[in-house]
């Protein structure tokens, strides 16, 4: 079976649970849900993985992580599309939104830049997180997590879990992860699966 068959059928065994979890993940997040994106992301990652010829990590996981990455990529750049704006509704809508994307490509680059950003920093979390949780047993990457995406301090991370050396057990996460894991790596793997999402 090929990759792209793999993604399809892994969105249709799991159709409804993503979509709902994606509901919710727009309605915490403050975007604006929209069956269309969630339907138009699914197809744009059938052919990215249809062109690129594979999928990087075809394990559910990556299956997921890709499609949510991509999806949310796909909300952000709906925000700066013409068809959010007031518009003359007697003119071609097809017409404005190519004039629109022209023009936002040739004078918006800083806002792709900021969509690529914070795309890349999700990512690098994600990533991350799936080193730790590979190479730590559970109570490790429990703590690790809770420290770094909890912005607790050594204090609130002991009174909260009251696990023993858990300043410790974070600390070895770290020094693993210094001398385990460069941002190139990252960078690598962030372009390897995302590369044809990506604004030019």
């Amino acid at each position: 079976m090929s990759d792209k068959d793999k993604f399809m059928h892994y969105i249709n065994d799991h159709y409804n649970h993503l979509k709902y979890k994606y509901i919710n993940f727009c309605r915490e997040h403050n975007y604006q849900w929209d069956e269309d994106i969630f339907q138009d992301t699914i197809l744009k990652c059938h052919d990215a993985i249809e062109k690129k010829g594979k999928l990087n990590d075809t394990t559910d996981y990556g299956i997921e992580s890709y499609f949510f990455i991509s999806f949310k990529l796909n909300l952000k750049r709906e925000g700066q599309y013409a068809r959010n704006m007031k518009r003359d509704r007697n003119i071609d809508s097809d017409s404005i939104n190519d004039l629109y994307e022209d023009y936002y490509n040739k004078n918006n680059s800083s806002s792709a830049q900021k969509v690529y950003k914070d795309l890349f920093q999700d990512f690098s979390v994600l990533y991350i997180m799936t080193v730790v949780e590979d190479n730590f047993d559970q109570e490790h990457f429990y703590l690790f997590r809770l420290k770094t995406l909890g912005n607790l301090t050594y204090k609130q991370l002991q009174d909260k879990t009251h696990i023993k050396a858990s300043r410790q057990k974070v600390i070895n996460v770290k020094n693993f992860l210094k001398e385990n894991v460069k941002k190139d790596d990252i960078k690598k793997a962030f372009g390897t699966m995302y590369g044809d999402l990506l604004p030019e």
